[in-house]
């Protein structure tokens, strides 16, 4: 058994292919420590576009509307790039994580988890949803 490819895509750069997809926004290394344990027990090639920092916003917005899966890391989102929380958390594709109660983000998506495991779970370890029918 051959191990799975993560294609680590940054912007400028799309990949357009048929691999699982998924869009970490201003992920902090504990999502991105515990995505890569999730995706090391998956049995297939995907697709990883990860966007860090302010640079190229037109690029995330292009990629949000792409992939499968988007998890936003709420509490990382510089100032500067805060209008993205209400844009992405309009798709129901989009999970996201934060520790501040203060501001009600369950308004716009109840997509809320609080650890990457929690997603994966729910989700049947990331299937796509052409696969699911």
């Amino acid at each position: 058994m051959s191990e799975s490819i993560i294609n680590l895509i940054t912007p400028p750069d799309k990949l357009m292919n048929r691999n699982l997809s998924f869009l970490l926004v201003y992920p902090s290394d504990t999502v991105k420590e515990q995505f890569n344990d999730v995706v090391k027990e998956l049995d297939k090639d995907i697709n990883l576009y990860l966007f860090e920092n302010n640079e190229n916003q037109e690029w995330v917005i292009d990629v949000a509307n792409i992939v499968d899966y988007i998890i936003l890391d709420i509490d990382y989102i510089p100032k500067e790039a805060r209008w993205l929380i209400g844009y992405l958390l309009s798709f129901s594709k989009t999970f996201y994580l934060t520790t501040s109660g203060e501001i009600p983000y369950n308004v716009i998506n109840n997509s809320r988890v609080y650890d990457i495991r929690q997603i994966a779970e729910g989700e049947n370890y990331f299937v796509k949803q052409t696969e699911r029918n």
